[in-house]
Order: C-alpha cells, then structure tokens, then sequence
C-alpha cells in the first residue's frame, strides 16, 4: 500500500511540472508587438497594449479590423470592435501561434 501511494504522489508531481514547463515555453513566445503578413494580401498587427489591426485584401475587397487580442498557450483569440466596412464586429478570430508563423484555417502568416 505504501508503493501505491508514493507512485501515486509521485505521478501527481511529475504532472504538475510539466504543466509549468509547458506555461514558461508560451510565455518565451508571446506575439505581443510582433506583425505577420501574407504576401501583400494579409497582415495583421498585436501591439503590446492588447490591441491588434488586421487588413486583407481577399475576394479584391480591403478590409480592415481593430479590437482586442489574448494568448492563451499557442492560440490567440481576436475580438474585432471597428473595422472599415462595419461587419464583423464582435466576431472572434483564433489562430495558432508557433514562434514563426501564425496559422488561421488554411492561411499561414510569416513574422514581419
């Protein structure tokens, strides 16, 4: 019964510890006032204020959006509150963020 126990502890430790590696490595690779683009056709900005602006250029129609963002571990979260055409407020974004390229469905950005 004492192995029991002390394996059972000793997988509970172990746990927790990676949990914590895993938040130090998204905290190494924040996108706070880093700007990725697509060519010409996508570029968004994250300003360290917790602000961002997007601008494409899909389908021939400029758009642009402001609002809010968040990192939560390897995703962030957009929440538009302007953009130049008035749609799409309160829509939020999330894309994948790997310290290189940020990803939103089949769309991948490159740091600037």
């Amino acid at each position: 019964m004492k192995n029991y126990v002390l394996l059972s502890l000793f997988a509970f430790v172990a746990i927790s510890c990676s949990s914590d590696e895993d938040d130090l490595d998204s905290a190494e690779c924040s996108v706070s006032g880093l700007g990725f683009h697509m060519g010409n056709t996508i570029a968004i900005k994250f300003n360290s204020d917790g602000r961002f602006n997007y601008s494409d250029k899909l389908m021939n129609i400029p758009k642009t959006f402001w609002g809010t963002w968040e990192q939560k571990g390897n995703k962030i979260i957009t929440t538009n509150d302007r953009s130049t055409t008035g749609m799409g407020i309160g829509q939020q974004n999330t894309y994948t963020f790997d310290c290189d390229k940020l990803t939103i469905g089949g769309f991948t950005l490159i740091k600037d």
